[in-house]
């Protein structure tokens, strides 16, 4: 598949839709924190931030490459 500029947009919605959604947990994670369960909350923490990142980047590989799916619709 070659660039597709609607599929690039649509993967960087999906982008910004997940962080958005991450970043909300996080936000609870640091609640947590802030509670007294430090190691729980900083773990939660760290793995959102991670699936984020993961996240980010197969989607902007999408954008590269195109999207795997022929309707060009989100996972």
């Amino acid at each position: 598949m070659a660039f597709n500029p609607k599929d690039a947009v649509q993967s960087a919605k999906d982008i910004a839709t997940h962080a958005v959604e991450k970043a909300a947990d996080i936000v609870d994670s640091a609640a947590d924190v802030l509670k007294g369960n430090v190691a729980e909350g900083a773990s939660n923490i760290v793995a959102d931030s991670l699936d984020i990142a993961k996240h980010s980047v197969e989607k902007a590989g999408e954008i590269v490459t195109g999207r795997k799916d022929d309707e060009g619709a989100a996972k």
